[in-house]
């Protein structure tokens, strides 16, 4: 998919015959449960109209969305700067320290016509070719390669790609990602960088929400 900005971080969620491997603090989530998080975090960027998007014309407060109990700060993409989120205790983190996705959608990378393996072949072309450095509060975060099958994504009106309502389309991705267990109540900080432009997410846990 095309940026809207430089891409490096995706605090969100989700591979068919590949495995997540998880580094401490790590969950030990099953492979389709990983899968199926990738894949709503890349169908909610794209399904999101642009006023509700960071990626199209919303503000700051819409760059941390709650997929069903993961919090995805950033969805899949990448950003430079920082990054606050707050969340209830017992949310898992996903974190995406880079990713990218291809689909038959006019205007995204890819194009209308590609296959699945197609499709899949410019996503891991577009993406980085190695883990990106990721640190929880200072520990190595153990950061391991993944991707999606094929999932159908539908436009809504005013979508980041300015096409028509209801556009369909089939997309596959690629990312670097780990699923952290839920953190303890207080402030925590999520840093990338390496490979990619260095960000910080600071995730406050906070009892009573």
């Amino acid at each position: 998919m095309k940026r809207f900005v430089t891409r490096a971080l995706i605090v969100a969620a989700a591979i068919l015959g590949i495995v997540f491997a998880q580094g401490a603090p790590a969950s030990a989530t099953p492979t389709h449960k990983l899968t199926s998080t990738l894949v709503a975090s890349w169908t909610k960027v794209l399904q999101t109209p642009a006023d509700q998007s960071p990626y199209g014309g919303g503000g700051p407060e819409t760059g941390c969305v709650d997929l069903g109990g993961t919090l995805a700060p950033g969805w899949p993409f990448t950003f430079t700067g920082e990054r606050s989120c707050t969340v209830k205790p017992g949310t898992k983190i996903f974190v995406t320290a880079s990713s990218w996705e291809c689909s038959t959608i006019p205007g995204d990378d890819g194009g209308p016509g590609l296959t699945e393996d197609q499709l899949r072949a410019c996503a891991r072309d577009k993406d980085v070719n190695a883990a990106p450095s990721v640190t929880l509060d200072g520990s190595p975060v153990l950061i391991t390669e993944g991707e999606t099958p094929a999932f159908n994504i539908v436009l809504p009106a005013n979508n980041i790609f300015g096409g028509p309502t209801g556009t369909q389309g089939t997309s596959v991705a690629h990312g670097w990602v780990a699923f952290l267990n839920p953190l303890t109540p207080g402030t925590h900080e999520i840093f990338i960088g390496g490979n990619v432009p260095e960000n910080t997410t600071t995730i406050t846990v906070k009892p009573g929400l």
